[in-house]
């Protein structure tokens, strides 16, 4: 059969397969460079050229292809001469006669070696081997390449032998069984087999092998050892490559022309969270730039961007359609085929707990200097509380420091009376800020309790963190929208018990108040609830006027528990000396001591009795007292005992407290020590007189408050009495200093009162 004719382009493109080696595969890209067109129009000359049938091709990997021209086209070459089809079957009858080209006439076996030999220079231009051999299995016929394949120096080696000697026991059975009834049936097969050369060594070779009317064969055998070896290391670079693409440690996507999704790798459905019962996303087959997260993010044009050739970079949070939160980051190139664009490869990194570790790192790097600068606010807070003369100006100092600093933005104080109210006042001017500020939640949650009414129950620290997205009730997620913070501290003020109040900060870092920075917050309560409470002392013993209670306990012991007598007990004094520890000083008349020695035996923090002097009518003593509540209340107050009596079993006492002092409150507080307490005088009272005043207040301003300590029991222990009733180091002891401190402090009293004595005549 002769070629078909052919237009000038399909010669010519044709042509280029002949240029080197005929049969050598060649891709689009080099048929195309050597025609110097473009790869599109050449891909569809040889797709053409493929239907025609006078090419043959493969693909090679998901964007290349390789073509080459059949055995069948090699003599069809433009010069005249058939193919090897075509001339095969000219060659040989049925009946082993040769015959001419233009005659199948039947000749005897001399006629068929000379039309063999008129057609072997036809032959021997052929790349591929080619060899005919008769029906009883002999050669007939090879060509040098044949015989250059097999390792033979000519043809001549294989006339006359059987076709056996190419090929193993294994294919020749292979052969025997399989491949030569197929040919019987069916006239010709084609196939790969493993030829064994001259020096034993086997290839691996394609082979094509046709029945003749004679029953011969005509044999083309290609050596496919390097185009195999071509092919292993395509297929091991594709196998290499899909392994790379399934277990890459980083989300990949494969965009069509169109932008819409065809291929997510298993680390792209771990990101987006795609079920495992889900064999495919849903997002295969949507275009990228439509799909909502990308859209939600603003990253639409961007991504839209790829049809133009851009390659683009992306970082952005993403929320994928199955929920799942990632933060990617990654690249996206354009792909071509044939110089027309096909697509884009999209590479994502989910980074979420980089920017998690990220956002940790800065999270506590903001608290660190929050608690940097917090420990240099209460340090100035320390140091300037001292200097203040008064409560209020002691709460502003601290409400102007805390509001100056950059980590609050609000302070406030609040002072706390006896019926869970609050006196609130504000650093800096924000309209509505207390107006507004919601105490608790609504009634109908009246079980609950806000941070405020804790902080006023428990005397404990409370935080609200993220109080705009997860308050504790409506009212305050509301309020702190309206004026800006994020969190929120309630800090009681308090001293040795005594609650003075609260200390609010307000931050717009919705997690501050963590565990360190609450411990630093927290002293703030116990710093200013102490400098009250010196303060109030110090206005306590300054002020002409003071609110005078006179407190009545029915029954310290019970009568039966204590002895009959006819004497009293008087206390003089009762002197705190520290860590809640006191020195009561009194005197028994007659018998009476033996009930003070009663109550010291049964009374809890009745620690210790010291006798004075003894004498018929009258005993002086000294009890130490240790947590006494009554004492330490009083004493928590700025209060001090200005005497008292026990008589069968009963307490009365004098106590006196500063002006302004919560006596409501103070009340509430020795009931829950002391059910049965009476009150049964209150009247505020002048001091004695002005010149007295003058004195206590001069005294006060001048004495340390060890110094007064000392002072008062040294006067009330006896010490100034003649004869002595007590020795410095009796005293000394009592108050757990050293003799030589107890005197060096009570020179130092002395000389200030004489000053004031002398100084005023």
């Amino acid at each position: 059969m002769g070629a078909e004719p052919l237009d000038d382009i399909y010669a010519q493109t044709l042509a280029v397969f002949t240029d080197g080696e005929q049969f050598e595969p060649l891709t689009t890209p080099e048929v195309a460079g050597a025609l110097n067109c473009k790869r599109r129009t050449v891909y569809q000359r040889l797709e053409r050229l493929v239907e025609r049938g006078k090419l043959e091709t493969k693909k090679t990997g998901s964007n290349s292809r390789v073509w080459w021209r059949p055995p069948s086209e090699t003599a069809s070459s433009g010069d005249g001469t058939q193919s090897h089809r075509g001339t095969t079957q000219s060659a040989v009858s049925r009946d082993g006669r040769t015959a001419g080209p233009e005659t199948a006439e039947p000749t005897d076996s001399t006629a068929l070696e000379a039309g063999v030999k008129r057609w072997s220079e036809a032959m021997q231009s052929i790349i591929d081997g080619v060899a005919i051999i008769d029906a009883s299995g002999a050669y007939v016929y090879v060509n040098q390449s044949y015989a250059d394949i097999y390792g033979y120096d000519g043809p001549e080696a294989f006339l006359g032998e059987s076709w056996e000697m190419c090929y193993g026991d294994d294919e020749r059975r292979r052969f025997r069984n399989d491949i030569l009834p197929m040919l019987r049936d069916g006239g010709g097969w084609r196939g790969e087999a493993t030829g064994k050369r001259r020096d034993g060594s086997t290839f691996t070779q394609e082979l094509s092998v046709t029945e003749t009317e004679d029953c011969g064969i005509v044999c083309v055998v290609r050596d496919i050892t390097d185009r195999k070896k071509r092919e292993r290391r395509l297929r091991e670079a594709r196998q290499f490559n899909e392994e790379l693409v399934e277990n890459a440690p980083f989300g990949m996507f494969r965009l069509d022309e169109q932008l819409r999704i065809t291929y997510e790798n298993p680390r792209a459905e771990e990101i987006i969270g795609l079920p495992e019962d889900r064999e495919s996303s849903d997002a295969i087959g949507a275009d990228i730039s439509e799909l909502p997260p990308i859209v939600e993010t603003g990253q639409s044009e961007l991504f839209k961007s790829i049809r133009d050739g851009c390659a683009i970079e992306f970082d952005f949070p993403f929320e994928s359609i199955y929920g799942k939160e990632a933060y990617f980051t990654g690249r996206a190139v354009p792909v071509y085929r044939d110089d027309e664009f096909d697509g884009a490869i999209l590479m994502a990194t989910d980074i979420s707990e980089r920017r998690q570790y990220e956002r940790e790192l800065e999270r506590q790097r903001k608290q660190l200097a929050a608690l940097d600068e917090l420990n240099d606010v209460v340090r100035g807070i320390t140091e300037a509380v001292i200097d203040q003369s008064t409560r209020e100006e002691i709460e502003q100092v601290v409400r102007d420091r805390l509001t100056s600093s950059d980590s609050y933005r609000i302070a406030w104080t609040g002072a706390a009376d006896g019926d869970d109210q609050l006196d609130m006042r504000v650093a800096a001017d924000i309209d509505g800020f207390l107006d507004a500020f919601p105490l608790s939640p609504a009634p109908e949650a009246a079980a609950a309790r806000g941070p405020i009414e804790r902080a006023l129950e428990t005397q404990a620290i409370q935080v609200v963190q993220h109080a705009q997205q997860d308050p504790p009730f409506d009212a305050l997620g509301d309020h702190a929208t309206a004026h800006g913070y994020r969190a929120l501290a309630i800090i009681p003020i308090s001293h040795q018990g005594v609650l003075y109040g609260l200390l609010g900060i307000c931050t717009d870092r919705s997690d501050a108040f963590a565990e360190a920075e609450r411990e630093v917050v927290g002293q703030l309560g116990d710093i200013v609830g102490h400098a009250i409470a010196a303060v109030d002392r110090k206005r306590a013993l300054m002020s002409d006027e003071v609110i005078e209670l006179e407190l009545r306990i029915p029954e310290l012991l019970s009568s039966s528990e204590l002895p009959a007598t006819d004497g009293s007990v008087t206390i003089d004094r009762v002197t705190p000396v520290g860590d809640e520890t006191f020195l009561m000083y009194g005197q028994a008349t007659d018998d009476a001591i033996e009930v003070v020695r009663r109550l010291n035996e049964r009374l809890p923090g009745w620690d210790q009795l010291d006798v004075f002097t003894e004498q018929p009518n009258e005993t002086r003593f000294e009890q130490q007292l240790s947590d006494t509540p009554v004492a330490t209340i009083v004493a928590d107050y700025g209060g001090n005992f200005t005497g008292g009596a026990i008589e069968a079993g009963s307490f009365t006492g004098t106590v006196q407290l500063p002006v302004g002092t919560d006596i409501r409150w103070l009340l509430d507080v020795l009931k829950n020590e002391y059910p049965d307490i009476q009150v049964v005088r209150q009247q505020q009272v002048r001091r004695g007189t002005a010149e007295s005043g003058d004195i206590t207040s001069t005294l006060a301003e001048n004495l340390t408050d060890r110094q007064r300590v000392v002072t008062e029991a040294a006067y009330f222990g006896g010490y100034f009495d003649s004869p002595r009733l007590q020795s410095g180091e009796d005293i000394a002891e009592s108050l757990g200093i050293r003799a030589a401190t107890f005197h060096q402090h009570v020179r130092k009293a002395e000389r200030k009162l004489f000053e004031l004595v002398f100084t005023e005549l």
